[in-house]
C-alpha cells in the first residue's frame, strides 16, 4: 500500500470539493489538526463498547461493521471502501460508546477527523454543517434501504442487488463475509450462485 499523509489529505480534499465549497483558509486550518494511520488486515479501527472519537475519510482499503452476538457469532452490518467516510452518528451525537465492531479487510489508510474538531468546524462556516448533513442523509438513507432489503426482498434479491450496487466489492470479499451481510450462511449463498449461473 502506497501514499503517505499528503496523499491522503490530497484524496479528501478531492473529495470534499466535490460534495461542498470549502474556503482554503478553512481546509488550511481544519487539515492540520487531521493525522492519517495504517491499518493491517485484522486490525479494528473501533471496537464495540468504545466511543468513536474520530469519523474515518478511507484513503485506502476496505474496511467492514460488524456486531458480535452474546453467543460469540459476526454479523456484518456494512462495508465501506477507499473514498467514504466511516462514522457512527448515534455515537458522535451523544457520545455513547460504539455498538458494533469496525475492522480493516485490506490493508487500510485512514484520516481521522476527531469529533470535538467536525463540532468545531460545523460553527466555523456553513460548508463543513451541510457536509455533516449530507452524511447524516446518506447514512438515514443506506439504513432505511437495508431495513426493507432484510424485511422485504428474498436472499437472491439481496445478492443481486449487492451485486449491482457494488460489483467492485463482490471481487474483493470472501463469500462467508458477503453471505452474513445477506443475513444468510455461505452454503445457501452458494446454492444462489449456482441457480444464477445455470440462468446464463
Amino acid at each position: 500500500m502506497t501514499g503517505g499523509h499528503a496523499d491522503d489529505l490530497a484524496a479528501l480534499h478531492r473529495l470534499l470539493s466535490g460534495l461542498i465549497d470549502v474556503p482554503e483558509d478553512q481546509w488550511l486550518q481544519a487539515s492540520a489538526r487531521f493525522e492519517s494511520r495504517a491499518f493491517t488486515v485484522g486490525e479494528h479501527l473501533v471496537r464495540a463498547g468504545e466511543p468513536m472519537p474520530s469519523f474515518f475519510f478511507l484513503a485506502a482499503g476496505l474496511v467492514r461493521f460488524y456486531y458480535l452476538t452474546a453467543e460469540g457469532k459476526e454479523a456484518n452490518k456494512a462495508f465501506h471502501a477507499e473514498s467514504e467516510f466511516v462514522g457512527n452518528f448515534p455515537s458522535h451525537a451523544v457520545n455513547t460508546p460504539c455498538r458494533f465492531f469496525v475492522q480493516a479487510l485490506e490493508p487500510t489508510r485512514a484520516v481521522l477527523l476527531p469529533r470535538a474538531e467536525l463540532v468545531e468546524l460545523y460553527g466555523r462556516h456553513h460548508a463543513w454543517e451541510r457536509l455533516g448533513r449530507l452524511q447524516a442523509e446518506r447514512v438515514a438513507a443506506r439504513k432505511i434501504e437495508r431495513e426493507a432489503q432484510l424485511l422485504l426482498d428474498s436472499a437472491q434479491t439481496r445478492y443481486e442487488t449487492f451485486l449491482h450496487e457494488r460489483p467492485e466489492l463482490a471481487k474483493r470479499l470472501p463469500q462467508y463475509h458477503i453471505a452474513s451481510f445477506l443475513g444468510i450462511t455461505d452454503v445457501a449463498l452458494s446454492r444462489i450462485r449456482r441457480r444464477m449461473r445455470g440462468r446464463l
